[in-house]
């Protein structure tokens, strides 16, 4: 079990960093893009399937949200996509200082935004841990609010 350390046990913030993602992601080269839509896709981001309809929900066990102002109430990552997350988060972990300019751009100063760029890498870089272990461990994940 781990307990994020940035969030108090919220899911606010996850969904905070998630819509944040979503804002500044087209301000961001396709390299550094493609990894972090790996990363955080179904963790703290879905894609919205107006942007992109061939979107199908594959990767999870449980069918995309249809409602996208309702925040979901759990989080089922099995060992395959987790594996996959981890290797998005070798690129672009060591890369984050990269989405500071579309992070100022996009979501500094927007209420249900993280309040700092600091505060957006330091909950992607607990995800990063989090991610990383559970490879190593050949883990999923469940998230529970």
């Amino acid at each position: 079990m781990y307990e994020f350390f940035t969030t108090t046990g919220a899911y606010r913030p996850h969904a905070h960093a998630g819509d944040a993602w979503d804002d500044m992601r087209l301000l961001v080269d396709a390299p550094a893009r493609e990894a972090m839509d790996a990363l955080l896709g179904g963790l703290i981001w879905d894609e919205d399937p107006a942007d992109d309809p061939a979107l199908s929900g594959a990767g999870g066990f449980f069918p995309p949200a249809t409602n996208r102002g309702r925040m979901p109430v759990l989080l089922v990552c099995p060992p395959e996509a987790v594996e996959g997350q981890a290797r998005a988060w070798e690129r672009v972990g060591p890369r984050l200082e990269v989405l500071r300019e579309p992070f100022a751009a996009e979501c500094a100063g927007w209420a249900g935004r993280p309040d700092t760029f600091e505060d957006f890498t330091a909950l992607l870089r607990e995800w990063g841990d989090v991610i990383t272990e559970a490879a190593r461990r050949g883990w999923g994940l469940v998230g529970l609010p």
